[in-house]
């Protein structure tokens, strides 16, 4: 039998834990943004030993309507995962807040499609996830969030935030971040973001759900993948987490031919045309 995760619900965390409504166009402006997120590793336990897979932002209480009004297309949409100074030790230089090596896990363009960022509640849903190409293993640490954006085709839109003023909700301890534009890197509000993993990909998982079939298992050339949903991509990992290939996808039915892969244990993420993300682990004989 095939296993599975829910990319979006396995585990997430919600940074910051409160419901302060201040706002912050950063993750999605429609102008060129470079975004940093600073976040103690007290925040994070939860996550600890896990693959982080996706993050997803969200409205402000006082949004009037879903976002965008249109898909919004972002030509470059760039995020990085490192290890981080202490957010009580932020600086505005973003080189100096990383500690050791950045990992790219998301690159190229990102499409959002209208309507995908709901409004209408207190807070607002984490409605769209933005997923990675490659899940980021956190072991523990401080962890820096890096966004490189060349801004969208459409509005802008504020998501909820913490105000770099709100010491009390944990800014400058618990979290901080910084941004730029065209000029200097500057103080940044705190936007609340979701984080979503997957268990270490190569242990713990639960049944596929009736919604997939994915067939044979295990499987020596043609994988074939059946969903009721509009799957758009597929990505093939292997057990460090590594992307090993992708495929894009516009049929309910989809042959992958995996023939060419080395013998062992592998997981195949499935990414639907709304964002939403589920992986299964294959065997290839």
């Amino acid at each position: 039998m095939f296993n599975t995760n829910s990319l979006t619900a396995q585990t997430s965390q919600v940074v910051p834990n409160s419901t302060l409504s201040a706002s912050f166009l950063g993750p999605f402006a429609n102008v060129a943004r470079t975004y940093q997120m600073l976040i103690d590793d007290s925040q994070l336990t939860t996550l600890s030993g896990k693959y982080l897979s996706s993050i997803s932002f969200r409205l402000l209480p006082a949004a009037s309507a879903p976002w965008p009004p249109v898909d919004a297309t972002f030509s470059s949409y760039q995020i990085y995962l490192s290890d981080g100074a202490d957010p009580a030790n932020r600086q505005l230089n973003f080189a100096a807040n990383i500690v050791g090596n950045q990992t790219q896990v998301k690159s190229g363009s990102l499409v959002i499609p209208a309507g995908s960022m709901t409004s209408g509640s207190d807070p607002n849903a984490f409605s769209y996830s933005i997923v990675f190409d490659t899940p980021y293993l956190y072991t523990s640490g401080n962890l820096i969030i890096e966004i490189r954006h060349t801004g969208s085709n459409t509005t802008s839109t504020s998501t909820q935030a913490v105000s770099s003023s709100s010491t009390s909700a944990g800014f400058g301890t618990l979290f901080s971040a910084c941004w730029q534009g065209t000029g200097g890197v500057l103080n940044g509000s705190f936007t609340y973001v979701k984080i979503n993993s997957l268990d270490n990909l190569s242990v713990k998982s639960v049944e596929i759900d009736g919604g997939f079939s994915v067939y044979p298992n295990p499987v020596k050339e043609d994988l074939f993948v059946k969903s009721a949903r509009d799957v758009a991509e597929f990505h093939i990992f292997n057990m460090v987490g590594q992307k090993i290939y992708s495929q894009k996808n516009n049929s309910k039915t989809t042959k992958l031919n995996v023939s060419s892969l080395a013998n062992g244990n592998y997981v195949l993420q499935m990414i639907d045309k709304d964002g939403n993300s589920k992986a299964t682990r294959f065997i290839k004989e």
